[in-house]
């Protein structure tokens, strides 16, 4: 809520049923979550089982078309472990920047706030125009997680002083493709959004969650660059993409 009226009209909860990939349901949560809504009924969230996708790309592009089928002209993507920062006067200011014409605003989390505040905004807390990012093909399944049987993935090649060359697929940074299309087709419109109130961001003790998350924020500016670079732009491009009242410096 933000005042006395509800930010959202409809909550999408998508739980990925793809036996192809390795991270696939185990075929129980969306029962359970069925369960818990029967006990508390909310009629505005609805569970739906991906099996055709990825988590990456299959799974918001499957959410994003149903809430423009049902009129939606904006859809929040949101990471669980985020789920603090959902406050109104973190979310209250994004919702100002799609006022002004923004076709996405994200929040600039902890570790990747440089990032973000430079225009690589990401969906573990962003807001799409849904009609602006289909124009621009919504999240391009190039960038798609591999599947377990990955010879057709692309692969970074890189080194470390700890484990001497190195590779990491290139899915994980979605939202590259999208971002750079928006700032060719619409000019800066890129809104980096700070947060206003504290918040934490929860990751699992479980040391296997804790290893990828690691590996994720060490090797994500690359994997961004390769997408940037197949779009033919750099960083400075979607630096220049923020629009100019967004901007940090």
């Amino acid at each position: 809520m933000i005042g006395d009226k509800s930010v959202f009209s409809r909550i999408d909860v998508i739980v990925s049923a793809d036996s192809r990939y390795g991270d696939s349901d185990c075929g129980e949560t969306s029962d359970a979550l069925r369960l818990e809504l029967h006990s508390k009924p909310r009629k505005s969230v609805f569970v739906s089982e991906v099996t055709n996708g990825d988590i990456f790309c299959g799974l918001l592009n499957y959410g994003v078309a149903h809430q423009m089928r049902d009129r939606i002209d904006y859809s929040m993507i949101l990471s669980i472990g985020v789920a603090d920062y959902l406050t109104s006067e973190n979310i209250g200011p994004m919702l100002k920047a799609l006022e002004q014409g923004a076709r996405v605003t994200g929040l600039a989390l902890s570790e990747l706030a440089p990032s973000i505040l430079d225009g690589r905004i990401a969906n573990t807390l962003a807001i799409w125009d849904t009609v602006a990012l289909m124009t621009v093909g919504a999240f391009d399944l190039r960038a798609a997680k591999p599947l377990k049987d990955d010879r057709l993935a692309q692969y970074v090649r890189g080194w470390s002083e700890e484990k001497g060359e190195v590779f990491y697929n290139s899915a994980g940074v979605e939202e590259i493709i999208p971002l750079a299309r928006l700032v060719k087709i619409f000019g800066p419109c890129i809104a980096p959004v700070a947060p206003v109130t504290g918040a934490c961001w929860v990751v699992s003790d479980d040391p296997d969650v804790q290893k990828r998350e690691k590996a994720k924020l060490g090797t994500k500016m690359e994997r961004q660059m390769m997408w940037a670079l197949s779009e033919g732009v750099d960083f400075s491009f979607l630096k220049g993409g923020v629009m100019p009242e967004y901007r940090t410096k």
